[in-house]
């Protein structure tokens, strides 16, 4: 399915907590869209100097010796900014998290336009009971994988966006044909 002809960009983050500067983004990733077509994907595990909360680790698979050695976020920063630039929309299934983490690790997309997928998605798919990436992804057959890992997040994230804007070019159809 075709998405619309608009530069988009999908990100994820995985962190180690809810809360901006306190808690650590330890995992990016992010696929830009020109013209309906991936123009580039991007994954960077990051190192931080504190400790990956136990359940964060279990929830993720991300363990402390996966970020050994990686990037701590001053080193990467540059380039997450460069894989955003533009005037792409950013989209994000509960997009408005990770902005204010990237915001908290010195990453500023709040003057950006954004798409939350999970918030279209309620509006798109008013019959689903839940609007989770997990439920979702395997309600509409969605491939998901890794769950809980950014690029993995992103392909579903992305395919979901694809499904909500097939199901707006429906109703739209349908609003079109006579009676």
């Amino acid at each position: 399915m075709a998405l619309p002809r608009i530069p988009l960009v999908v990100l994820d983050t995985e962190t180690t907590g809810f809360l901006p500067r306190v808690n650590r983004v330890i995992e990016f990733a992010s696929v830009r869209i020109e013209n309906g077509e991936t123009t580039d994907e991007f994954e960077q595990l990051i190192s931080i100097p504190g400790e990956i909360p136990a359940q964060v680790s279990a929830l993720t698979h991300i363990h402390p010796v996966d970020i050994e050695g990686k990037p701590p976020m001053e080193e990467v920063r540059a380039e997450i900014l460069r894989r955003v630039e533009g005037d792409a929309i950013i989209v994000g299934q509960n997009v408005g998290f990770d902005i204010r983490m990237l915001k908290g690790e010195g990453i500023d997309l709040t003057g950006r336009a954004w798409i939350d997928t999970s918030m279209l998605a309620s509006l798109v798919f008013p019959e689903l009971e839940s609007y989770s990436l997990g439920y979702v992804s395997r309600v509409l057959g969605l491939h998901h994988e890794p769950v809980h890992r950014a690029l993995g997040d992103v392909h579903a994230t992305r395919e979901l966006l694809e499904r909500c804007w097939e199901r707006l070019l429906a109703i739209s159809a349908d609003r079109e044909a006579p009676l």
